[in-house]
């Protein structure tokens, strides 16, 4: 396993999301950590550091729920990385 991987592997994990197995040659599936649906696609093409920096900037898009997996868990996953954050998220969206 390339190190770039594990980092991504590691971003994601946080948020409550699996990598599935290479999918699309070197892109892997996003699959939600709680109920299994498909998220979305992420290519192990990302330099060191950017799949973190990219899933901190999203920060406010899965705590609002806009992003993630329909059934709430990176949604909760924000709330319990950063509660005010979080709810300053939710609330902009009112």
């Amino acid at each position: 396993m390339s190190e770039i991987l594990d980092e991504i592997r590691d971003a994601y994990d946080l948020w409550g999301i699996r990598l599935e197995a290479a999918t699309y040659g070197t892109y892997y599936r996003l699959i939600c950590g709680r109920c299994g649906n498909p998220i979305g696609c992420v290519g192990d093409k990302l330099l060191p550091g950017m799949a973190q920096h990219m899933l901190e900037d999203q920060f406010s898009l899965y705590a609002a729920g806009l992003i993630g997996c329909k059934c709430g868990y990176q949604s909760e996953r924000a709330r319990a990385i950063d509660a005010v954050r979080a709810d300053a998220a939710r609330a902009n969206l009112a």
